[in-house]
């Protein structure tokens, strides 16, 4: 295929594979450019909305992960301190029934397979796994990217590059020097263990419960066909790492929520080891690129996780990117409309999400004037609150 129809992809994340199969199926070849040796699964679980299993149908990638995924019966949130429930809203078939696509979790490895397994299996892909796209340039025969791989230098030329590198995107950085992400001052304490290790009160339930509690919140649900379950607590936390899932003992976890109730608290204390996430937000841009380059996924708009949307967003961007280039003469022209359809929703988003987050962790006395209105407006508030995420 000619080089006008070849597109290079930085990063083989979520967004990126996604990139390179909607790209595939709109006809072009897609150079998929990974600087790690093999598939980063770094992370425990995900929450998939409808707007986000919608995307992997029109992917192909839906049933591929079926079967690795799990339909949850319900979300029901509760005060972390006084086990209070504050609301209760149905999942399973409600989300069928509203949405025309269901609500999944799965473990975030079994998400990444599935795209790698489409991806890889794509006669018009090609996934460099060891190689790092480390400089670019834009000129009137599309881009030319430098490749490094085991200290070789290789120049490839494409129809465009898109940046989907991750919240910390070199991408980005070139495109727009000095637009590091913005730590939020929290951390996200991640762990999967087994069902069989929690307190009987929460064992073997399909929900997404949520607990929260001043200055933190814990989300959990089961993975891995029922057998598992994953688990994450966001605190207050000043500390920053930029490594993706440090190592953290357990009884440094627990001693964050010793004022919580003994249900949540048992959860926590049921995992032996913890992985922890700073938090990150990416800069709000405008444009996402430049000529033939634009940004997806993390890399445009990194958001914090309070409304699960990190990965359905980079998932709508791959259908959206696809849809606009398809067929389009002036590529340039074409990811501009790209990133103008994109920018509302995921500025939305973002948005969002750090309200939520202010939510969730809202101090004393503060709290109980959340949990009454919480109460009141149910399950069917929430519902209506979130439409706008799951219609798309």
């Amino acid at each position: 295929m000619s080089r006008s129809r070849t597109v290079l992809v930085a990063g083989a994340g979520i967004g990126g594979l996604a990139a390179s199969i909607a790209l595939a199926n709109s006809g072009f070849r897609v150079l998929v450019f990974e600087r790690n040796y093999q598939p980063d699964t770094s992370g425990a679980g995900i929450q998939l909305s409808p707007n986000a299993t919608r995307a992997l149908k029109t992917l192909g990638v839906l049933d591929t992960l079926a079967p690795n995924a799990i339909e949850p019966s319900e979300l029901v949130v509760g005060n972390a301190t006084s086990r209070a429930i504050l609301a209760t809203m149905p999942l399973g078939t409600a989300m069928q029934d509203k949405f025309g696509a269901p609500y999944l979790v799965c473990l975030r490895a079994d998400l990444h397979n599935a795209l790698a397994k489409i991806a890889g299996s794509h006669p018009d892909i090609e996934l460099r796994y060891g190689s790092m796209l480390t400089d670019f340039a834009s000129h009137s025969r599309g881009v030319t990217g430098q490749v490094e791989r085991d200290r070789q230098t290789e120049e490839i030329i494409g129809a465009a590059l898109i940046g989907a590198d991750g919240i910390r995107s070199q991408i980005r950085t070139h495109l727009y020097p000095g637009t590091a992400p913005r730590h939020g001052g929290m951390s996200a304490w991640r762990a999967t263990i087994p069902m069989d290790a929690l307190p009987e009160e929460t064992r073997g339930k399909k929900q997404v419960r949520v607990w929260l509690g001043p200055g933190a919140h814990l989300v959990h649900y089961p993975v891995a066909d029922g057998k598992e379950i994953n688990l994450v607590a966001v605190t207050t936390d000043a500390q920053m790492t930029e490594s993706w899932g440090e190592e953290a003992a357990a009884t440094d976890v627990v001693r964050r929520f010793s004022d919580w109730n003994e249900v949540p608290r048992g959860v926590i204390a049921s995992a032996s080891q913890f992985r922890r996430w700073s938090l990150y937000e990416a800069p709000l841009l405008s444009p996402w690129g430049k000529g033939v380059v634009t940004l997806l996924g993390d890399a445009a708009h990194g958001m914090f996780p309070f409304i699960a949307q990190g990965a359905a967003s980079a998932l709508e961007d791959a259908v959206t990117l696809a849809d606009n280039l398809r067929g389009a003469e002036d590529v340039a022209s074409a990811l501009r409309n790209y990133e103008r359809n994109r920018m509302p929703r995921t500025t939305k988003m973002q948005s969002a999400a750090r309200n939520v987050g202010r939510i969730y962790h809202m101090p004393k006395p503060f709290n109980f004037g959340r949990d009454m209105v919480m109460e009141r407006i149910g399950g069917a508030g929430l519902l209506r609150q979130n439409e706008w995420i799951y219609r798309g």
